[in-house]
């Protein structure tokens, strides 16, 4: 394998009480040499519960969604040769998910990203992959595919959707990864039915969006 500099971007919005077992697995991760997590205006501690366990934090003022707070991550990290994103509320992460999505890229001159597809964990998280695996928020690209990328800052919760797309049009070749017994806390379980549902609906939203605008 290649000594590649590998970064791992972890995207937070609100995420205190559930970032602490990725951040974990991600700290004993020996082939990664920066972990960021990106505060995208939380209004809770999520900041400072990253920090204290030691790990880079760039703070946005603003909530500006997901595709801004990736977008200003690899800004910050510039010059890695593979970038991983991992979301801030993964159930059931382990070491061999974020090794298993980083092999291609260090043994494969041809893979260019690659996508992870959740199996084993929420009947409806495996679903709705299965469905749509372009919408899996865990994924690691080379470089030459990030820095091609075209702004993600309009793109919200279809940001996944938008470099899918960008990297298929564009000749850059992805891999699918699966992903054992894993899924996410539901929205629902972070803020409560009613708002929980409201925000699921907006990323849907963004999702359908961005399917649209980046189909032609």
């Amino acid at each position: 394998m290649k000594n590649d500099f590998i970064a791992a971007l972890v995207p937070a919005y609100n995420e205190e009480n559930n970032i602490t077992p990725v951040l974990e697995v991600l700290k004993n991760i020996s082939v990664l040499n920066q972990v960021l997590v990106i505060d995208d205006g939380s209004k809770d501690q999520t900041a400072e519960v990253a920090q204290k366990q030691g790990f880079d934090v760039l703070r946005l003022e603003k909530n500006g969604g997901k595709g801004a707070a990736l977008e200003a991550g690899l800004k910050k990290i510039p010059d890695a040769d593979i970038y991983i994103f991992i979301d801030a509320d993964l159930v059931g992460l382990e070491t061999k998910h974020v090794e298993d999505m980083l092999s291609p890229l260090r043994l494969k001159n041809d893979i260019s990203m690659t996508v992870g597809k959740f199996t084993g964990g929420r009947k409806s998280t495996d679903w709705a992959q299965r469905l749509v695996p372009q919408i899996s928020g865990q994924r690691a690209m080379r470089s030459e595919l990030a820095k091609a990328l075209p702004s993600l800052k309009s793109e919200g919760f279809g940001v996944e959707v938008a470099i899918t797309r960008f990297a298929k049009k564009n000749g850059f070749r992805a891999e699918e990864v699966i992903l054992k017994n894993m899924t996410q806390v539901m929205k629902e379980e972070k803020m409560g039915v009613s708002r929980g549902f409201a925000n699921r609906l907006k990323m849907y939203s963004h999702i359908i969006k961005s399917i649209f605008k980046h189909s032609s």
